[in-house]
């Protein structure tokens, strides 16, 4: 039984046009899942990116708190002595960075929780450390006999915490690089 040319030809050409069209589906499906994957990769770079950027803006404010504390208890150190203004000024500026510092972990929570576990103490603690060094700047103005003492170790403390952020900091940073 042989083909004549005519329907060989026909075949032929159905088979190489079944090829193209099977050919053309892969491709398009393939430049899809690759077209998907780059998209989900850049949702990924961004999401780590806007993470890094709420870490930094936490440290910067955890920064500007502690460095609050620690120029409020310089001053008066320096002075000898503190007033109602002094008070007053610390008070209002510290319930400022305590809002910002709020602010910058409920960001960050919100793009990634076990930073933000991760971070909380730090929080916790410059607001601890806000709340000494008020108590400390209202006792030189009462002009108790340890506020002195009491200054040093505030400021000190804020000090400490100007330090260690950027390295505590970074530590977390790495590790979500790594993530």
């Amino acid at each position: 039984m042989a083909l004549d040319q005519g329907l060989a030809v026909v075949l032929g050409a159905a088979v190489g046009a079944l090829a193209g069209i099977i050919g053309f589906a892969i491709a398009g499906w393939r430049q899809s899942k690759l077209a998907a994957e780059k998209r989900s990769r850049a949702r990924e770079d961004q999401a780590r990116s806007d993470t890094r950027n709420a870490v930094a803006a936490l440290a910067k404010t955890l920064a500007s708190t502690a460095h609050s504390m620690m120029w409020a208890s310089f001053k008066v150190l320096t002075a000898g002595k503190a007033s109602h203004e002094t008070l007053a000024s610390f008070e209002v500026e510290f319930h400022a960075e305590v809002a910002d510092l709020v602010g910058a972990q409920m960001h960050l929570a919100a793009l990634d929780f076990a930073l933000y576990e991760k971070v909380t103490p730090y929080v916790g603690q410059a607001i601890a450390m806000g709340a000494s060094t008020y108590a400390a700047l209202k006792a030189a103005m009462e002009k108790a006999l340890d506020a002195e003492d009491q200054l040093r170790a505030c400021n000190q403390d804020a000090l400490n915490l100007i330090r260690d952020v950027p390295k505590k900091v970074a530590g977390l940073l790495g590790a979500q690089v790594g993530a």
